[in-house]
């Protein structure tokens, strides 16, 4: 699944969230390194949903996303597939 995220530079460093996953943020020293932190955290909570047997919350149409002044739309895809348990 790949789901819609917000960039957002905060002085030097970079800020990653995900509109549709409250509490999944990452950061990074580079926009490189957000967007890696940003791809691990989508993919431990598709994990961590799947090992609960939680069906994850779809991802919003890139139309639909509000995104605030001075930040960036970008779309994060999990760095690796779930491995079936």
């Amino acid at each position: 699944m790949r789901y819609p995220a917000i960039i957002e530079a905060e002085g030097k460093d970079y800020g990653v969230w995900f509109p549709d996953l409250p509490g999944i943020v990452a950061m990074g020293n580079t926009l490189d390194e957000a967007f890696s932190h940003a791809e691990e955290a989508l993919k431990d909570y598709l994990v961590e949903a799947e090992r609960d047997g939680v069906t994850p919350i779809p991802p919003t149409k890139l139309e639909s996303v509000e995104v605030p002044p001075g930040c960036t739309l970008a779309i994060i895809a999990p760095t690796a597939a779930i491995a079936a348990s």
